[in-house]
C-alpha cells in the first residue's frame, strides 16, 4: 500500500496507474503538487505548496494515496469495478479520457469482507454538478469510512452531461437493482441498502428515489444520506449548473425536477446536511427539503453546520466534521 511516505512519481510509476487515475482522480489536482517535489514524499510536498485558494496540500496528498491504494485492489482483485452496461469488469484504455461516456461503473467492497453476518449496504453517488464525478473528496473516502464501520461500500460513476435526464436517475437505479440482487455474494441484509449523495448527486439520490416510487418500487431505496444537496431547481436556490446539465436548460423540468415537489408519502427515511458558508448551492436546499419531508410525516434528520463551504466531503477540517458520525446513528436507528 502508498501512503504519504511515497512520492507522486513512486505512484505513478505503477503500471496502469495513470490511466486509472484518471477516473479516480483529477488531473487537475495533480498539477497543484510542484513538479518540483514530484520525487519527494508527499508528506513533504503537501506542505511546501498551497493551492490558488490558499489552503495547503494535506487534503489533495491523503486523496491521492486513498486513490492510488483503491487502485491497487482494483489490480489486485480484492475489489471489482463493473460496467453498468454489461456488469462485467471494466478496465480504462490506454490513454483513455475521463470524459468518456461509456465510462459508467460500479466498485464494489473489498472481496475478503466477512459474508456470513448480513450487514447494511451503501450506494455512494459523487457530486460533479452532472458534468464529472469526484470521486476523490465524496467517493473513495466515504466508502472507507463506511466499510471500516461495518458497512458494505459500492460507489457509483454514473452517466453525466452530454447525457441528461433520466439517464444519470436510471444508472443509479440499475446499479441498486444489481446490488440487492447480489446481496448474498456481499452479505449485505436487503433491507438495510442505502443511497448516499454529495452536491448534484444529492439530487441524483432523491430524484431517482422519486422515479423509483413511480416505475420502479423493487428498487426503492431504505434510506437516504445526502451531503449539501442540489434539491430545487428554483432560480433563487438552486446550483444553475446543475440543472443546465441535467436538463439541457430545459424550462419546463425547472419545477418538475425539484425534489421538495416530488417528496410524497412513503418517501425513505432521508439524512440530509449543509453548511451555512457553502457559496456554491445554498444551505436552503436542506431547508426546503425539510419542510418537504415533514409536511409528507417521512422520517428525516436535516442539519446546516456553521462551516465546511462545499465540496467537503467528510469535512474533518470544519464543524461539518460531525455529519458522518449523526448519519451512522441515524441508519444504525432505521
Amino acid at each position: 500500500m502508498f501512503t504519504t511516505l511515497d512520492s507522486i512519481e513512486d505512484i505513478l510509476a505503477r503500471p496502469g496507474m495513470r490511466d486509472w487515475l484518471r477516473y479516480l482522480y483529477s488531473d487537475h489536482s495533480l498539477e497543484l503538487f510542484p513538479s518540483c517535489l514530484a520525487s519527494e514524499p508527499l508528506r513533504l510536498s503537501r506542505h511546501r505548496a498551497r493551492t490558488p485558494w490558499g489552503d495547503d496540500l494535506c487534503d489533495l496528498a491523503d486523496q491521492l494515496v486513498d486513490a492510488a491504494n483503491l487502485v491497487l485492489e482494483l489490480q489486485s482483485g480484492k475489489r471489482r469495478c463493473l460496467s453498468l452496461r454489461t456488469w462485467d469488469d471494466w478496465h480504462p484504455r490506454e490513454g483513455s479520457s475521463s470524459v468518456d461516456p461509456s465510462a459508467t461503473f460500479l466498485i464494489t467492497p473489498r472481496s475478503e469482507a466477512e459474508k456470513s453476518a448480513r450487514r447494511p449496504a451503501v450506494i455512494i453517488c459523487p457530486g460533479g454538478g452532472y458534468e464529472m464525478v469526484s470521486f476523490q473528496n465524496e467517493g473513495t473516502p466515504v466508502q472507507r469510512y463506511f466499510e471500516d464501520r461495518g458497512f458494505a461500500a459500492f460507489t457509483l460513476r454514473y452517466r453525466v452531461a452530454p447525457s441528461r435526464w433520466p439517464e444519470p436517475q436510471r444508472d443509479l437505479l440499475d446499479a441498486f437493482a444489481w446490488v440487492r440482487e447480489h446481496a448474498d455474494d456481499y452479505g449485505i441484509d436487503q433491507r438495510r441498502i442505502s443511497l448516499f449523495g454529495f452536491s448534484a448527486a444529492g439530487h441524483l439520490c432523491a430524484s431517482a428515489t422519486a422515479l423509483a416510487m413511480e416505475e420502479r418500487p423493487d428498487v426503492l431505496p431504505n434510506a437516504l444520506v445526502l451531503g449539501y444537496p442540489v434539491i430545487s431547481f428554483s432560480r433563487d436556490v438552486t446550483h444553475e449548473g446543475s440543472f443546465r446539465a441535467l436538463t439541457g436548460g430545459d424550462e419546463s423540468l425547472r419545477e418538475r425536477l425539484s425534489v421538495e415537489h416530488l417528496v410524497r408519502d412513503g418517501f425513505p427515511p432521508t439524512f440530509a446536511w449543509a453548511c451555512e458558508d457553502d457559496d456554491t448551492v445554498p444551505c436552503e436546499n436542506v431547508e426546503l427539503l425539510a419542510s418537504a419531508l415533514e409536511a409528507q410525516g417521512s422520517s428525516h434528520d436535516c442539519r446546516v453546520y456553521p462551516t465546511g463551504g462545499h465540496g467537503c466531503g467528510l469535512a474533518f477540517h470544519a464543524s461539518a466534521w460531525d455529519w458522518a458520525p449523526r448519519a451512522l446513528e441515524f441508519l444504525r436507528s432505521r
